[in-house]
């Protein structure tokens, strides 16, 4: 698509406007005043909804899913898996100790 810069010219004396016969003058315009533009314009745009846990959106579901399990006030404790794979707890007491607890697991 190309953009057309037309030159008019007056073609008698217009004092309303202030133009004179033969005066060279641009038409200036809106986006506005062009018909089917704001259609043409809502096609070009790329817009996302939301994400969920369940549906695509900006991002993933599956990093929207990651994003939620954040926790941005202090924590109370940190889960953390040794090499057997066996989960241990980390929290503090309340004199500042650290603390270790085996997770028990819920397998049967």
């Amino acid at each position: 698509m190309s953009t057309k810069i037309i030159q008019l010219e007056a073609r008698a004396d217009d004092p309303d406007i202030g133009l004179v016969k033969g005066e060279p003058f641009y038409v200036v315009t809106s986006a506005d005043a062009v018909v089917g533009l704001d259609k043409f314009i809502a096609k070009q745009v790329v817009t996302y909804q939301p994400a969920t846990e369940t549906v695509d959106g900006l991002m993933s579901k599956e990093d929207k899913a990651k994003l939620d399990k954040l926790q941005a006030e202090p924590l109370e404790k940190l889960k953390f898996k040794s090499p057997d794979g066996s989960v241990f707890v980390l929290s503090v007491d309340n004199d500042g100790k650290p603390v270790f607890t085996k997770e028990e697991s819920n397998v049967h």
